[in-house]
């Protein structure tokens, strides 16, 4: 498994927008997604959702307006 760039925890996702693409841990990302700086295009790593549903209730990018 890959580690995260920014601290060398395991990455859960990879950021598929840069090359090579660039792996993070759930921490850095969600700190990023906190920011207004989210990864959008990424792989998850680990097969599970946790990034997917912090990405989802933190980031108006990929909230749905009306």
């Amino acid at each position: 498994m890959a580690d995260c760039t920014q601290c060398s925890a395991p990455a859960v996702i990879e950021d598929i927008d840069v090359q090579p693409p660039q792996p993070w841990c759930l921490g850095c990302a969600t700190a990023l997604v906190r920011a207004g700086d989210p990864v959008i295009n990424y792989r998850s790593l680990n097969g599970g959702s946790e990034y997917q549903r912090i990405l989802a209730g933190g980031s108006t990018q990929v909230l749905p307006f009306g």
